[in-house]
């Protein structure tokens, strides 16, 4: 899949989602549009996330140990094996860069940092000197809720940025540049363990009432929901 065809399957997912075309995507309301059933859980180190499809229903886990920033990305990244798969088996997102891997990194970096809006915020000056303020940048991350390699690599793909520049940014701490402009860290920290979206509660009640589970399974499968964190006021792709 080249950049190009990347940014047209992920147009037209935005279209299917009822999503504009710059704005920031909210992976939790995603889950619940396409009813993904999605879970946070710490993961080994090198397993960033897991989708999984099956007689219709849509599964995704996500490592909660990783960055906020690159759950996103693990998210959006295990939608294009969710939906455009021609034969979806499960699926382990463990970071690797060729193929169809590939691929469905390109459509992650489009669908999360849209051409159209990432542009918009970049002045012309920055465009002739191939040359993004270290406050564009942060805004940006920020915005769309990614990490700064993953926004850095984008810029490059449209062709506002060359390499060296990326080499010369790279070298800046990441948390140290959020603090000098007053932005929250939270983005660039793990988070959301034990975090569930979806509707696990209703199957597990379900489950119970038709005896296929027992009263004590039950019980622990809610308190798994009641004791992972619930969704807080930051519903946006940046929580």
């Amino acid at each position: 899949m080249s950049i190009g065809d990347a940014e047209l399957l992920a147009q037209k997912f935005r279209i299917d989602a009822g999503l504009g075309m710059s704005e920031p995507v909210n992976v939790k309301s995603l889950f619940r549009r396409f009813n993904i059933l999605a879970i946070y859980r710490p993961l080994s180190q090198n397993s960033y996330g897991i989708s999984i499809k099956a007689d219709g229903s849509m599964f995704m886990l996500i490592n909660s140990n990783s960055t906020r920033g690159r759950q996103h990305f693990t998210v959006a990244h295990e939608l294009v094996h969710l939906f455009y798969d021609e034969n979806p088996e499960p699926h382990v997102c463990n970071g690797k860069v060729f193929g169809v891997e590939r691929d469905a990194n390109r459509f992650a970096s489009a669908l999360l940092m849209p051409r159209e809006g990432v542009l918009s915020y970049i002045s012309e000056n920055e465009m002739t000197n191939h040359c993004v303020d270290l406050a564009t940048i942060l805004r940006l991350e920020q915005l769309y809720g990614v990490s700064r390699m993953s926004l850095l690599l984008r810029l490059k793909d449209l062709g506002v940025i060359g390499e060296s520049f990326i080499q010369e940014v790279a070298k800046k701490s990441v948390k140290g540049s959020a603090l000098a402009y007053g932005y929250d860290l939270s983005l660039y920290e793990r988070g959301n363990e034990n975090l569930v979206v979806g509707d696990f509660g209703v199957k597990a009640r379900l489950l119970f009432e038709q005896d296929k589970i027992s009263e004590g399974h039950y019980v622990e499968l809610s308190n798994m929901v009641c004791d992972g964190k619930r969704e807080d006021g930051e519903d946006h792709i940046g929580c």
